[in-house]
């Protein structure tokens, strides 16, 4: 009796870590099946660990995230048919080693952020009991928490691009051996003979998806980890676990607007050439798709109240899917416009002048 107590009570968050974490760790490993499927499943590997962070606590999240780590480890082993024993210890632990920075301490620290909170005032952070919330709070703003997402996103893709030049040479020669890898998969897709616009070659095509593919990187890291809290907030909202009330997503997300001129120098930088040119690349896509996040917010809330809002976002989110990347940089033009003129607050003013 005494033991099934102290499972129901101590053990649960141990037990949710193992679970969560197995589930995300096999999750990330269906990337080696490279189907569209798989990827997409691949996408919602970081959702486990921050449902176990926001509706268990810190030792469940944390767990998780070890877990989903060891979990990467053993399927990557399983998977090795052929080579020495050593050989497939080292490549299982590198995969270990990529997902546990790219997508489990990303995910560990952002749904932890998400779950913090303080008496107002000065005082620190902490996730707060149940008891707490009922005391007058505040909780960790949207602001930050995008913009570590941002930092991450932009970290990981420019640690990758880093790595890449660090082990296989020059970055112009690491580039011209991709595109050379490229440049058939596209004489396959296109035919033979394919009807392109003047002075416009394949090769020059394939070299501007070689030099898209980071930017592109920071770009949907950013969204997937964005988009993967939303899902497990709304999880642990269901479960009534959630640890914050739901936030004002429409009102309260947004990127400090000095980030707006760092995009812009980031932009402008990214016609250096070479790593530096590549770095910046990186980051003005990461900050670009930040701001994307902004417009869409701005959207969102600019349109409530009016008749035609459903048609609007459906169609603002079907466009996104289907007319890729321009969709996106209008929201980038309205998220940065925002930024200089602040829409929202102006409606809000405005509202409350009315009253």
């Amino acid at each position: 009796m005494m033991r099934t107590q102290f499972f129901l009570t101590r053990g649960k968050p141990y037990a949710v870590a193992a679970g969560a974490g197995i589930a995300a760790g096999v999750l990330f490993s269906l990337t080696h099946q490279a189907t569209f499927l798989a990827t997409a499943l691949a996408y919602l590997s970081p959702l486990p660990i921050m449902i176990a962070m926001l509706g268990f606590g810190r030792t469940a999240g944390i767990g998780a995230a070890i877990a989903a780590s060891v979990t990467v480890f053993a399927l990557a082993i399983a998977q090795m048919r052929h080579g020495p024993w050593t050989r497939g210890v080292d490549e299982a632990g590198l995969a270990a080693l990529i997902f546990a920075l790219s997508l489990g301490l990303p995910a560990l620290w952002l749904s932890f952020l998400a779950a913090l909170s303080r008496i107002k005032g000065n005082a620190p952070w902490t996730i707060s009991s149940a008891a707490a919330r009922s005391f007058a709070r505040e909780y960790f703003p949207l602001e930050r928490i995008l913009t570590y997402a941002v930092a991450i996103s932009a970290t990981i893709a420019v640690a990758a691009a880093i790595y890449v030049t660090f082990r296989h040479g020059p970055l112009e020669a690491v580039i011209e051996r991709a595109v050379k890898e490229v440049t058939p998969v596209l004489e396959r897709i296109v035919g033979e003979n394919p009807s392109l616009p003047a002075g416009i070659h394949l090769h020059a095509i394939a070299r501007l998806i070689v030099l898209a593919a980071a930017p592109a990187m920071a770009a949907s890291s950013l969204v997937m980890l964005m988009a993967n809290l939303w899902l497990a907030g709304r999880v642990a909202e269901v479960s009534g676990r959630l640890p914050r009330p739901w936030p004002d997503i429409a009102r309260e997300l947004q990127l400090p607007r000095m980030y707006a001129l760092v995009f812009a120098t980031a932009v402008g930088a990214s016609f250096l050439g070479a790593l530096p040119g590549l770095i910046s690349a990186i980051v003005a896509a990461a900050l670009g798709m930040g701001f994307a996040l902004q417009g869409l917010a701005v959207m969102h809330d600019l349109s409530r109240g009016a008749r035609i809002r459903t048609p609007l976002l459906i169609a603002i989110y079907f466009a996104i899917i289907l007319l890729m990347p321009w969709p996106l940089i209008l929201l980038t033009l309205i998220g940065l416009i925002e930024a200089a003129f602040s829409l929202r607050q102006r409606k809000a003013k405005a509202a409350a002048s009315k009253l």
